[in-house]
């Protein structure tokens, strides 16, 4: 499933990492001298009795940008890499280990193409519902803009340290609409146990990796109570990880959802209650699209499934770290179920006891 991108979510020891590399790795010759020279003079001494692993902090800033044209505010995280002796998750509890102490005037410029539009300042805000993890939360400061942003357009992000004169960059072209053949606005949602539902679309200009989410609605009331009835919803991720050939757009990709899944899903997540009627209501396919960069991002720090932890760093920005890159979500809404399906749910062996 794509990131939302909770910006801090890079794991706290591939920052570490990525910054002892950064740190050391120009010294590298010059250390592998003072490697030997240190191991003898370790062993004709036994004064010192602490080795200090860590290099010189050198400022590494760290960058997390999800561009989006269908969302009315548009966020990026910037912090900077910390190092030094201790525990790592204690120093992710602090603010000031991540946040910067000066001020940043932080823009993207527009470009269509070669041709320069505009400017857009980014603005500093407190954003306070971070959800609780390894780095401090529920208050995070972020930097925003209200601006509209258009499809296919290019967008230059600059990132200015106004004391030091650092410069941070990155850039990224918004994805292009996507067209969907199937599912029509006009046609019922049907799943029926032993067949499948057809998905269809053509690939997006700059989109690369697409999933297919699910919102099914469904009406539920207590029996004898009047003015019971309340609508829930369930999101269900019934298609992931389809990629086309390339971002170049105009591929046709046909995919197929099994009506047996729906019906399991609907199971799994329903609890049975002798006291409820339930009735289903309508859903909605919701379509995201990343990026190329998104997309190997999410192949670099997804969970390894072999005994090699360690993987590769991946970053798209310019002195420093993180990712700068986009996403574009639409969706076909209020899909009305089709009579069978409506029928099936009451006698589907996964569904049969929950009230429909």
């Amino acid at each position: 499933m794509f990131p939302t991108l909770t910006f801090n979510s890079i794991p706290i020891k591939r920052i570490i990492i990525f910054a002892k590399r950064s740190l050391c790795c120009r010294y590298m010759k010059n250390y592998c001298f003072l490697l030997v020279f240190s191991i003898a003079m370790f062993s004709l001494s036994s004064c010192k009795k602490t080795l200090d692993v860590n290099a010189a902090w050198k400022d590494i800033t760290v960058v997390y940008g999800l561009l989006d044209q269908t969302e009315t505010v548009h966020y990026v995280k910037i912090t900077k890499a910390f190092l030094g002796p201790g525990n790592a998750l204690q120093f992710a509890q602090i603010p000031d280990s991540s946040n910067y102490s000066q001020p940043l005037l932080v823009t993207m410029d527009e470009y269509n193409g070669s041709e320069f539009l505009r400017t857009i300042i980014l603005h500093d805000t407190l954003i306070t519902n971070k959800d609780s993890g390894v780095f401090y939360f529920p208050v995070q400061k972020v930097y925003c803009t209200t601006a509209k942003l258009t499809s296919q357009l290019t967008y230059h992000l600059s990132v200015k340290n106004t004391v030091t004169g650092k410069l941070v960059e990155g850039n990224t072209s918004l994805i292009g609409e996507l067209d969907v053949e199937i599912p029509m606005s006009v046609a019922p949602a049907s799943f029926q146990a032993g067949k499948s539902t057809e998905v269809k679309w053509i690939s997006a200009k700059s989109g690369k990796r697409y999933q297919v989410n699910i919102r099914i609605r469904y009406a539920e009331a207590t029996i004898g109570v009047p003015n019971s009835t309340v609508i829930k919803t369930l999101d269900w991720l019934a298609l992931s990880d389809i990629r086309s050939f390339s971002d170049k757009g105009g591929q046709t990709m046909d995919h197929f959802i099994s009506g047996d899944a729906f019906f399991v899903f609907m199971g799994s997540h329903i609890s049975v209650n002798p006291n409820v009627t339930r009735a289903l209501r309508d859903c909605d396919f919701i379509f995201t699209v990343g990026s190329e960069d998104l997309s190997t991002y999410m192949d670099v720090t997804e969970p390894s499934m072999t005994i090699i932890q360690e993987r590769p760093a991946f970053s798209d920005i310019i002195n420093g770290i993180g990712l700068f890159t986009a996403r574009n979500v639409q969706s076909i809404d209020s899909l009305l179920f089709s009579d069978f399906t409506l029928r099936e749910i009451k006698t589907n062996q996964h569904t049969k006891d929950l009230g429909f």
